[in-house]
């Protein structure tokens, strides 16, 4: 939160400093939190470990599909290992950017 407190403080200065500027903040933090607190509400099974291995700690490279525990079908879980959203999360969060942003820009 404090990351997005100092970006809009920085963009309330550039848009003062140059009137002419236009620029689109997106908050990417709230969709992806929505997603781990209530998983099914975006049609995911798993919210609280990701696909691969055990899905706690491990993260690109100590993970992939050949690794030992990864689940079947990642679309089910927000995270595909113990950090990175899955790409249906990834899916979700982008198709939310997108609206965001044509509201936004328009």
């Amino acid at each position: 939160m404090m990351f997005n407190n100092k970006l809009n403080t920085t963009s309330q200065k550039l848009i003062a400093r140059y009137p002419d500027l236009k620029h689109v903040v997106f908050d990417i933090y709230q969709p992806l939190l929505d997603m781990i607190q209530q998983p099914s509400d975006n049609g995911f099974l798993e919210s609280k470990r990701g696909c691969c291995g055990t899905g706690t700690i491990e993260t690109s490279l100590l993970c992939n599909a050949m690794s030992i525990g990864t689940c079947s079908n990642a679309t089910g879980y927000v995270f595909w290992d113990g950090f990175h959203p899955s790409e249906a999360a990834n899916q979700i969060m982008s198709q939310n950017l997108l609206r965001q942003g044509i509201n936004l820009i328009s």
